[in-house]
């Protein structure tokens, strides 16, 4: 999994909970019929060695997923306004901004 994938769904997902570090996502029933989802809700686990996250859990009978990250190199409040935000370009610049700290923290 990794935060492309993640944000790429962000149209069948709702942030439930968000404390630094541990996000709870919901996840709208529309989800389960885009093929790029299985791999999402297939990613439950250890972080798959991607920079910043440290593991997720989905409860696909609760519709819900809990990522846990870190939240000095994922920075709390553009992750939630990754997956909240309508504007086209924001989201860009949050991915690419999200890409460079998880490559900066990988190297």
């Amino acid at each position: 999994m990794n935060l492309s994938e993640l944000v790429a769904l962000r149209d069948c997902l709702t942030v439930a909970h968000h404390v630094p570090g541990r996000i709870r996502i919901r996840f709208s029933l529309k989800l389960l019929a885009r093929p790029e989802a299985h791999k999402l809700l297939a990613a439950s686990g250890n972080g798959h060695s991607v920079p910043g996250f440290r593991g997720m859990r989905v409860n696909a009978a609760a519709r819900s997923a809990v990522v846990e990250y870190d939240p000095v190199v994922i920075l709390p409040q553009k992750l939630e306004e990754a997956l909240t935000t309508c504007d086209q370009s924001r989201l860009s610049e949050l991915v690419a901004e999200f890409k460079a700290m998880t490559e900066c923290s990988a190297g």
